[in-house]
This record gives C-alpha cells, sequence and structure tokens, in this order.
C-alpha cells in the first residue's frame, strides 16, 4: 500500500475537519511525529496497524495514537465514511467518472475531497 502526498495532505485536513476515527486493527497510520523507531515496511513513516496492543502501549494509549499518528483511510474505508455521511453510491459513481479518477489515478483523493466536503466542519455540500 502507498499514499501519495497529496492523499496524506487530504487526510489531514479531513482530521481538521472533524472526522472522527477510532484506531483498528487493519488501518493505515502515518508517524507524523517519528514515534515509531523500527522502519516501515511500506513507505517512509507509513504503518498498518496489525498488533492493536502492541501498537497502542508503545504509543502511550489510544487517545496519545490518535493524537500522534494520522489515519489514512483505504478507498473502502473511504467508501464506509461517504455512507456514514449520507452520500450515495451513485453520487460517489457520478463524481468518480466525471473526474476521470479511474483514468487519472487518483480515485482515493477524489473520495478524500467527497468526505471532506461532505463533512459538517466543510460548510458547503457540493451537490
Amino acid at each position: 500500500m502507498k499514499f501519495s502526498q497529496e492523499e496524506i495532505e487530504m487526510a489531514r485536513e479531513l482530521r481538521r475537519l472533524g472526522l472522527k476515527w477510532e484506531p483498528s486493527v487493519g488501518h493505515y497510520v502515518y508517524d507524523e511525529n517519528r514515534c515509531c523507531q523500527r522502519g516501515s515496511p511500506f513507505q517512509d513513516r507509513l504503518y498498518f496497524i496489525l498488533n492493536y496492543q502492541r501498537f497502542m502501549s508503545h504509543i502511550g494509549g489510544v487517545e496519545r495514537f490518535k493524537e500522534v499518528m494520522l489515519w489514512l483511510p483505504t478507498w473502502h474505508e473511504a467508501r464506509e465514511i461517504l455512507r456514514s455521511l449520507g452520500v450515495s453510491d451513485e453520487k460517489v459513481a457520478h463524481r468518480l467518472q466525471d473526474c476521470e479518477a479511474l483514468e487519472n489515478r487518483n480515485e482515493l483523493m477524489v473520495l478524500y475531497e467527497m468526505i471532506a466536503q461532505s463533512l459538517p466542519g466543510h460548510g458547503v455540500k457540493d451537490d
């Protein structure tokens, strides 16, 4: 799994806009504060939560983990978030097609942008 710098920046914006997150096994996180001493098997500072208890205790608990780690939702997680925000699958499909996201290889970024536009902290909904 690899995330672009643009996707990482957009994930920061999602956090700023108030996207709620509870760390869970299977989540990808970006170590913004270089808390992990071991190198990542993915890309620099990108980790996958596999051993939840060990990860939480290493960082200092769940609340501290949420402060120092940035959640990078996968495509599937982004779709779940959009559904929970009331964005229909049809609307997502149209946006991806209109933006030529598959051809441009930026589908995840478009999903992140749609999440940002749908969060209450954004203030504007794109219909």
